[in-house]
């Protein structure tokens, strides 16, 4: 029986690491690309001798930072809309 999964190879943070699923290789490869700048990045801000496996979970709790507040600001504009919405709707009745 063939596998429609991918296995990609990609590296992060000086590690090999292949991820096998159904996703397009390019999108993982940029997947694994931001993975890996965010936690140099954060390597450059930490002191030295930072264990990758730190890095890793400071990394995942900033890109959780990042998704939450995205969500956040989507909410509020969603909640803008709706409200604008509404508003034209109560103009329309009105006229």
């Amino acid at each position: 029986m063939p596998s429609d999964l991918n296995n990609i190879e990609v590296e992060i943070f000086g590690s090999t690491y292949m991820v096998k699923g159904d996703a397009d290789p390019e999108y993982v490869r940029q997947l694994a690309m931001f993975v890996d700048e965010k936690m140099r990045v954060l390597a450059r801000k930490s002191p030295a001798g930072a264990g990758s496996h730190r890095l890793a979970v400071l990394t995942a709790i900033n890109i959780a930072d990042e998704l939450f507040r995205l969500r956040r600001r989507q909410q509020d504009v969603d909640e803008m809309i709706r409200k604008k919405t509404g508003d034209l709707f109560d103009l329309l009745d009105g006229s």
